[in-house]
């Protein structure tokens, strides 16, 4: 009898491994399997001819493709947010998989464009005149003291997230951000210079080494 509870246990812990091991390969699967990679490729490539900023995504790109739900249980990991017709975003897209490749991360990616939330002042009151997605608020909440305040209501304890903002996570906590692309870019529909992009993807590196 204690045998066969002996290998019930056994058994019952090789489950749990495989239930894990399973979520870690279904992420590998999902960059490999070229799917997210060629949903992403497209959200931007389609968009070349109407754009000044040209964008290539290499087949081999480290790309999943999430949705709220991924980010919020996202325990350690680099997530991508933004949207592709944003100029800045598709600046940011070369030295970002550059570095994606040379470090061999994997980069999380959420379109932000159609959930956020939009607020004015009104009468000296901050009002919100359209709601954001429940899983935007609740990114917005978890991450609220990595990220930066909503512009234009002078109010430091409201955020919102901008196009684009590379966050950093590790133990479920967001530890460094980069936002936007690089200070000597004034004009986003301006590709930038080899410098520059250079300048980006080290930032990227530097806060990946970091955490």
């Amino acid at each position: 009898m204690k045998n066969k509870i002996a290998w019930f246990g056994i058994v019952c812990v090789l489950f749990v491994g495989c239930t894990d091991s399973k979520n870690q390969v279904r992420n590998t699967n999902a960059v490999m399997d070229g799917e997210h990679i060629q949903q992403f490729k497209k959200e931007l490539e389609d968009l070349n001819e109407k754009s000044d900023i040209v964008v290539s995504v290499p087949d081999s790109s480290r790309i999943i493709v999430a949705n709220e739900e991924d980010i919020l249980q996202l325990e350690n990991g680099i997530v991508l947010f933004g949207w592709p017709s944003c100029p800045w975003f598709r600046n940011a897209i070369e030295p970002l998989l550059e570095f994606s490749e040379a470090e061999k991360a994997t980069i999380y990616y959420l379109n932000i464009k159609n959930i956020r939330d939009q607020k004015e002042m009104q009468d000296g009151k901050v009002a919100t005149t359209e709601e954001g997605s429940v899983g935007y608020r609740a990114i917005l909440e978890k991450f609220h003291n990595i990220l930066n305040p909503y512009k234009g209501l002078g109010l430091d304890s409201i955020k919102r997230i901008s196009s684009p903002t590379v966050l950093f996570i590790e133990n479920s906590k967001g530890v460094h951000k980069v936002v936007s692309t690089v200070i000597s870019q004034k004009d986003p529909h301006i590709i930038l210079t080899p410098e520059q992009k250079q300048e980006l993807k080290e930032r990227y590196r530097w806060y990946f080494v970091e955490k």
